[in-house]
This record gives structure tokens, sequence and C-alpha cells, in this order.
């Protein structure tokens, strides 16, 4: 068996005969469209640190208040250019390195630490900033268009998640956004032949979701044991939030066997991050509605359980399908008309600044 690439070579493969068409963001390694991006662990900023990441062509000062709150700045200091990231915290303020100015969360010079007094060029972009399922999360946008998503069968609901881990996909995260509608590849890599029907809606501005139903058909073990499990149809949801979150439901208002009781929905959010050499590294997380006393925590771990283990046969599938793929949809049918309309809808996002180029 190949062993799958590590890196993205296959875009420079093939490069005369099989031609890679640019498009303006889909699959883009030097563009990066505005959505929430996973910059680092909780653990990893600890009480009133600083520290620096990159995402895409963007430096990002992160520190974290005496208060607990985090931050993220452009890192580089106006005066003389040192990185934010090597400062030390000071209240709710970063104090730079190099020289000792400061600046709070908004990016204004807080104080220069001297008789000199900064220039009205003394400030910084500051960029929004979210955290949960313990990581922290920068808006790649001075404003962020759409709140940080959950996944479609968990709005309005209070939930916990275990963080899987990170892989490196074999190609850029934007594939993997369309394998998740993607309704010839449920078949030929699933062995689920069911015809869905779905609708899109846009419940936030860069945030688009899929609902899709279809008919369970009666062949194949994993056919039988669904029609056992939700009755004759299965219902599904995915989101897709800034070009960056996918977050998908698996089984959306489902009820045993058809007819029984309720049934929650198995729910995984991947949080997705290009990496220069043309793949993607992501996060995953596997969410669960929480509440509180012991009954309520054992409910949660279970339905943990069972979505680890529904992605781990989901994964196990498309390991064989993935390696070398170079996604470039040049042949595109009637029966691929989910994936054209995702694609369009990824185009069409707002360009972040922290691209390498403004197409």
């Amino acid at each position: 068996m190949h062993q799958a690439p590590k890196d993205g070579h296959t875009r420079t493969e093939n490069r005369w005969t099989q031609p890679l068409r640019e498009r303006r963001a889909f699959g883009r390694t030097d563009v990066l469209t505005e959505g929430w991006y996973p910059a680092c662990r909780s653990r990893e900023l600890g009480p009133a640190k600083a520290r620096s990441v990159r995402i895409g062509s963007q430096r990002i000062a992160l520190y974290r208040g005496e208060s607990g709150q985090a931050y993220a700045l452009d890192a580089f200091c106006p005066h003389m250019g040192a990185d934010l990231g090597n400062g030390t915290v000071h209240g709710e303020t970063v104090r730079c390195g190099l020289h000792g100015w400061r600046y709070d969360a908004t990016g204004a010079c807080a104080g220069t630490g001297c008789e000199a007094k900064a220039p009205a060029t003394a400030k910084v972009q500051a960029w929004p900033v979210h955290e949960a399922f313990g990581t922290i999360w920068v808006f790649a946008g001075p404003e962020a268009s759409h709140p940080f998503p959950t996944c479609p069968g968990l709005d309005g609901r209070e939930v916990d998640a275990l963080r899987v881990g990170k892989v490196r996909l074999y190609a850029h995260h934007h594939a993997m956004m369309t394998g998740g509608i993607d309704l010839q590849h449920f078949k030929a890599v699933h062995g689920l032949d069911i015809r869905f029907d779905y609708e899109t809606r846009e419940p936030a501005p860069g945030v688009l979701d899929y609902h899709l139903e279809g008919d369970i058909p009666d062949g194949g073990w994993r056919a039988r044991v669904g029609k056992r499990l939700v009755g004759p149809q299965f219902r599904y949801a995915l989101r897709v939030a800034g070009g960056s979150i996918a977050a998908i439901s698996y089984g959306m208002d489902q009820r045993l066997g058809g007819t029984g009781r309720a049934l929650p929905s198995l729910n995984v959010l991947w949080g997705c991050m290009p990496l220069e050499d043309g793949v993607s590294e992501v996060d995953i997380y596997l969410l669960a509605e929480k509440g509180p006393g012991v009954r309520a925590q054992l409910k949660w771990a279970l339905r943990i359980a069972t979505t680890l283990g529904l992605l781990a046969v989901l994964d196990d599938d498309d390991k064989r399908a993935f390696p070398h793929m170079r996604f470039d949809p040049g042949a595109l049918t009637r029966e691929d008309r989910a994936v054209i309309e995702m694609m369009k809808h990824l185009d069409a996002l707002p360009i972040s600044a922290w691209s390498e180029v403004q197409p």
C-alpha cells in the first residue's frame, strides 16, 4: 500500500498534462477566507502569558489578561517591530519585550513606560477571539461576520466537547468539506446507496447549512443496521462556516426504529488550518449536549463514545480513497450539484487580509 503524502507535493505534479485550475478561494493555499481558525490550545496560553502564532501569512500575538480573557493582536510592535508574543502581560495589556511599550485589547498604545509620547501610528489591529472546547479561536477579519458555530443538531443547547486530536489531511480542507455532501462518494466509498434530497439554508453571513434526507436501501449490512436503529429514512445536516469550520450532525430528528423514542444526533466539528505546503491540519471535536448531574454526564460520555465509533468507521473508508488526491473539479456532473453549490459558496466568501495574495 502506498504511503499517504505528508505534504501537498501533488499540486505540482502533472502540471502540463493535467493543469490545476485556480479558483478565487476554493482549495487555494495562498488565500484565506474570513472565518474562525484554531490558533492554539487553551492550555498553551497560561495565565498572564503571551505567545505568537502564524495563520496564513499573518503573525498574531495572543495574550491572556490577568482577568483570564484571551486577546489577539497583530504581532509586530509599531515602534520597532518586535514580536509582542515575546512580551509580558500587565493587567489586560501586553508589554513589548524590546522597549516596554504596552498595548491594550483594542490594539491602542496604553503607555511607553518612559517620557516618550507614543505617536498616533502606535496602534495595532485587534482580532475577535472566542475560547471554546479547550481551544482559542481567532477570526480572520476585523469583525466577526458570524458567531462561533456549533453543530446544526445542537443549536441553542449547552454542549461540551471531546477533542480527538489534530490530523494532517491529504489535501486542502475544502476538499474534505465537499466530502460531507458528495452524494456519489457515499455509495462508492462507504457502501451507502442512499439517494439523498437536500436543501440549503444560510443562518448567518458566511455560513451555509445542508439538510439532507434519504431512504435507506435494503441491501448491505450497514443499511440493515441503519434501518433497525433509525427506521427507513436517514437525515443529517452539514454546516460550513467561513470556509474554516465544518460541523456535521448525523441522525437529525430520528427515532429508534423510525417510530420509537427520540434519538440524539451524533455531532462532529472540524476546525481547519491551511498549511503552506498545500495540505491542511484539522482539529477534530466530538460534541454532545451536556447537563448537570452524574446521569447527564454518563449520557454525554455514551454519545461521545458512539460518535467516536462512527467517526472511526468513516475515517477508515476515506483513508483508502484520499492518498495522493489532488482535488481539481474539472469534470463535474449533474449528480455533483451539491458539491458545485458548496464550491460557489466558498468562492464567494470575503477574502481575509491574512492571505498571501488578494485575488
